[in-house]
């Protein structure tokens, strides 16, 4: 005899876990990482912006995302990279999203 189970998921909004903390303080010249994830289902898409700007790669070679886009990663931080980052994601459900104050702090000698 064969049993088949159907599993059927109903659609559910974007729930945020693993967040960073809402701020972040860096040195100059050091680096940071920033985390968010999410659940949903769909499994939501996640967006990184920059004082609401979306980041979509280009802005510099110091700026770059790991973990399927869950980790924001900047190397070598400096003064202008100070500024809030917001993690959005989305489904078909809704949206869900955090921001992350960085706080770039300079080397003085």
């Amino acid at each position: 005899m064969t049993v088949t189970v159907a599993v059927c998921m109903l659609p559910a909004p974007p729930t945020l876990t693993h967040l960073s903390p809402s701020f972040v303080v860096g040195r100059e010249g050091s680096g940071v990482d920033m985390r968010c994830d999410a659940t949903g289902v769909p499994a939501p898409s996640v967006t990184w912006m920059k004082d609401g700007r979306q980041l979509d790669g280009t802005e510099s070679p110091r700026v770059s995302t790991a973990h399927d886009g869950r980790r924001l990663v900047i190397s070598h931080l400096v003064r202008d990279d100070a500024g809030v980052y917001t993690c959005l994601f989305k489904n078909s459900v809704a949206q869900a999203s955090h921001a992350i104050r960085l706080v770039v702090e300079g080397v003085y000698s």
